[in-house]
């Protein structure tokens, strides 16, 4: 494309390769970038992981929740975030422990609960109502990822771990209807060598436990694109 130029090597540097974005009056964003590649069929984004703290200049610590549109207070975290981006995930609040255990919203007096089934969805309501308000698709990341889920699956029989996951997939799926379109399921569950890494979730339910996992995804919301998200892996 007209906004991407490989760099080759000089004489004077011989490593040097690097491409670059051509901000020309065509494509002057990646978001416009992003937008020239789209088709209805198949939309292209160009997303970013995005905090509280940067962009709304608090994290909801101090006992009192917004009331009314938020200002940015990062003005140029903010200004960059709606010019460049067409996508947004939140980078913690989402994930099952920050949501229920370890990250709760601005409730006066309140302080982390490991009780099952105290959802606190203060931080990201506020981001992906943000996003939309933006013109922004938000994807959810994640349903299941054995390092953010809550201590007190532990404790669970197998039985009792898989209505736990099932419950909390129903929950937070159902909560976000209709704003969040697109989730990552399962997160990281394959060791470097490519076989099932051993981790909580294969513990308590055994190698069909992703499988599982995106068939309870797929009733909480038939409407929602699913993926497996993983890195290091090839």
């Amino acid at each position: 494309p007209s906004y991407l130029r490989l760099s080759h090597p000089t004489p004077r540097d011989k490593m040097a390769t690097a491409v670059e974005t051509e901000c020309d009056e065509r494509v002057g964003t990646l978001r416009d970038a992003a937008r020239s590649l789209s088709k209805p069929s198949r939309p292209f984004h160009v997303g970013a992981a995005i905090l509280p703290l940067p962009l709304f200049g608090d994290d909801g610590g101090d006992g009192v929740a917004a009331s009314g549109p938020v200002p940015d207070f990062s003005s140029l975290y903010g200004s960059t975030l709606r010019s460049e981006f067409s996508a947004i995930v939140i980078e913690h609040h989402l994930k099952w422990s920050p949501l229920c255990h370890s990250l709760p919203g601005p409730l006066p007096g309140f302080s982390p609960s490991a009780r099952e089934g105290r959802y606190d969805f203060y931080h990201v309501d506020r981001l992906v109502d943000w996003a939309l308000e933006h013109g922004m698709a938000v994807k959810g990341h994640v349903l299941a990822w054995h390092v953010t889920s809550p201590p007190f699956l532990a404790d669970r029989s197998p039985e009792g771990f898989a209505e736990s996951v099932r419950r909390h997939i129903f929950t937070t799926m159902g909560h976000f209807r209709g704003r969040i379109g697109m989730w990552d399921v399962v997160n990281e569950s394959l060791a470097p060598d490519g076989t099932l890494a051993q981790n909580i979730f294969l513990e308590k339910m055994g190698p069909g436990y992703i499988a599982k996992c995106f068939e309870w995804a797929h009733e909480a919301d038939p409407t929602a694109v699913l993926y497996y998200n993983d890195n290091k892996v090839e």
